[in-house]
């Protein structure tokens, strides 16, 4: 499961970016998605591609983990780039790698970063009900996700499922997914009946991330800056 690989490198880094503040890796990743977003050149969106890529190389992360979930985001989007093919093959370029440039962006914070970490600094400018549905529902995707394969396995051993036998797969399927929302909405209240006895009133006390800020945010800060204006102004100037 992609979601656990990637919380299991964040929280088990020793690279200097998992031990930068969050609040530095937030504003940089949010400065490179805004020149990614603004800028139509490839030469500058290829170099910034490369620079991100350079740095989860440094995060220490597992590159093969990280490439076969950008395969994500250049397939989909090459569907949009034939399209522009007809414009020419610049703005084809330009898309698959806008896309693949944000995608991988987002994987560098969140492989580098704890999720109670950026949960914490939604909740500076979040409801807290909304904050809250968001931990709940990350939480409890590691045990659906768990629940799901089992169900899996389960069904193929007891010959449930057939590879040309479409209707009996959707069948049995359709029995499973009937199986796992009976689950979750026990689940659900067995999980309320649980916070509630530990004191939950509507609110997950979240702890405010106070780490100083080191040279390596600054270095991340400055270098944000710095590539959202190399991506801005024209070369020309």
């Amino acid at each position: 499961m992609h979601l656990a690989e990637l919380d299991h490198m964040a929280g088990n880094g020793e690279s200097f970016l998992h031990r930068a503040n969050p609040l530095s890796k937030i504003f940089m990743t949010a400065l490179i998605i805004a020149g990614i977003v603004i800028s139509r050149d490839t030469a500058r969106l290829s170099a910034l591609l490369a620079i991100i890529m350079a740095m989860l190389l440094l995060s220490g992360n597992s590159m093969k983990e990280l490439l076969h979930l950008a395969v994500y985001p250049v397939f989909f989007s090459s569907i949009f780039a034939a399209i522009q093919l007809q414009q020419s093959i610049q703005a084809a370029l330009a898309i698959i790698i806008k896309a693949t440039g944000a995608s991988m962006a987002l994987l560098l914070l969140i492989s580098t970063t704890s999720y109670v970490d950026i949960f914490s600094f939604l909740s500076l400018f979040l409801p807290s009900i909304l904050v809250d549905i968001f931990l709940f529902t990350y939480r409890s995707l590691f045990i659906l996700f768990d629940k799901f394969e089992n169900l899996m396995k389960s069904i193929k051993l007891k010959g449930g499922f057939h590879p040309l036998r479409l209707l009996f797969n959707i069948k049995n399927t359709a029995g499973m997914l009937g199986v796992l929302l009976i689950h979750c909405i026990d689940m659900s209240e067995r999980m309320y009946r649980v916070y509630s006895l530990r004191g939950y009133n509507g609110r997950i006390p979240l702890v405010k991330n106070s780490r100083s800020l080191k040279p390596v945010d600054f270095m991340l800060t400055v270098g944000a800056i710095i590539i959202l204006t190399g991506m801005v102004i024209p070369w020309s100037l």
